[in-house]
């Protein structure tokens, strides 16, 4: 295999491992001088790009250059919860008064819980050595049962009471805080994830 293919792989296969940036660099510049000195082959001196990256993962299991996977998907509610409540108050402030009823929360808390489970098997599909195809199919599954669930539970709790209801300047005032909450934690990731090569 070539070496930058190789590389571009083993960044991908790192990455989907949850994997800061700093370390991915740091294995990426000693992949590149190992080969640069020795001429051997990619596949052939580290394995395959997956398995390789899956290596590697193991050995920074509880090391803070690797984020767990509780984190990883703590991470992802977070941010799906904060961006879905986010743009449904922002929104709905627009239109005056923001009524929250019961099937609103319950369909919300629905999806996001699905949402989480749907990234963590197709992460786990990108980064399993065996039985892929099964945590993609989960991946697609939770992701039919997010849409299908909320509309079953607005048939269900359609007609519920109104739990609260905001003024509509204090419905996009909160929305606009959630959503800047969203975005300082796309932010502290990214940064997290950028790929720096060793000093």
């Amino acid at each position: 295999m070539d070496a930058q293919k190789y590389r571009d792989e083993l960044l991908i296969a790192l990455r989907m491992h949850e994997i800061s940036g700093a370390r991915v660099g740091d294995v990426l510049a000693e992949v590149e001088t190992h080969l640069a000195e020795s001429g051997e082959d990619p596949v052939e001196a580290f394995g395959t790009p997956r398995e390789y990256a899956a290596r590697v993962a193991a050995q920074l299991d509880g090391d803070p250059a690797k984020q767990s996977r509780p984190a990883v998907l703590g991470g992802a509610l977070g941010t799906a919860a904060l961006t879905l409540f986010g743009l449904e108050f922002f929104v709905d402030g627009f239109r005056g008064p923001a009524p929250v009823v019961l099937a609103d929360l319950v369909g919300a808390v629905w999806m996001l819980l699905l949402i989480v489970v749907a990234v963590g098997a197709a992460f786990r599909a990108g980064t399993a050595l065996r039985g892929r195809r099964w945590y993609l199919a989960g991946a697609v599954v939770a992701g039919l049962l997010a849409i299908a669930g909320t509309n079953v539970v607005d048939r269900l709790l359609g007609d519920g009471p109104v739990l609260f209801e905001l003024p509509g300047w204090a419905a996009i005032a909160l929305g606009a805080v959630l959503l800047a909450g969203a975005v300082r934690v796309l932010v502290v990731a990214i940064r997290r994830g950028r790929v720096v090569p060793p000093a």
